[in-house]
């Protein structure tokens, strides 16, 4: 144990500006990025087999969830409200459409864009697929009450905020 401390105590400090210190991480599962994108993971690998029972990868979940709050986005919105790259999203839409969840229309005002709009399957999928996030995330957050969400939503939109402006 003194080891270890002693350890520490050798570590250089990172200041930040605004007065706040960040010390080096003794491993890398400490770090905030690495803990938040093994949760992600998590998510992810417990959704995966419940929607792949109605035939939908992760993949178009995340499309499916995005047209389920704003039907009609165009191609290169959906990608960015997705964080999927131009030719990524071509091949994911072109699975969906093949499912017949979504279909792609040329936008009326500018030839250069389509927009994307639900099917009536892609619709009616929300009512199959809603409830196996809903058990997935009942499950992530489970021994937690609803302060302690509030508030772990509440940092980690403030981390989103704070790395957001960097770029």
């Amino acid at each position: 144990m003194a080891r270890k401390t002693k350890a520490l105590a050798k570590r250089p400090v990172i200041k930040k500006s605004g007065g706040s210190r960040l010390e080096d991480f003794i491993t890398t599962r400490e770090s905030v990025g690495f803990v938040v994108r093994e949760v992600w993971r998590s998510f992810a690998r417990c959704l995966q087999p419940r929607i792949a029972r109605e035939g939908v990868s992760i993949g178009m979940w995340f499309v499916l969830r995005m047209l389920w709050d704003e039907d009609g986005m165009t191609q290169r919105e959906l990608g960015e409200r997705v964080g999927i790259n131009g030719p990524t999203m071509v091949a994911a839409l072109n699975s969906m459409a093949r499912a017949g969840l979504v279909k792609r229309v040329n936008n009326q005002t500018d030839r250069r864009k389509t927009n994307v709009f639900l099917t009536a399957h892609g619709r009616r999928m929300k009512r199959k697929l809603w409830p196996m996030a809903a058990e997935v995330l009942a499950l992530g957050l489970s021994g937690l009450n609803r302060s302690q969400v509030q508030s772990l939503n509440k940092m980690l939109a403030q981390v989103r905020m704070n790395l957001e402006r960097d770029h």
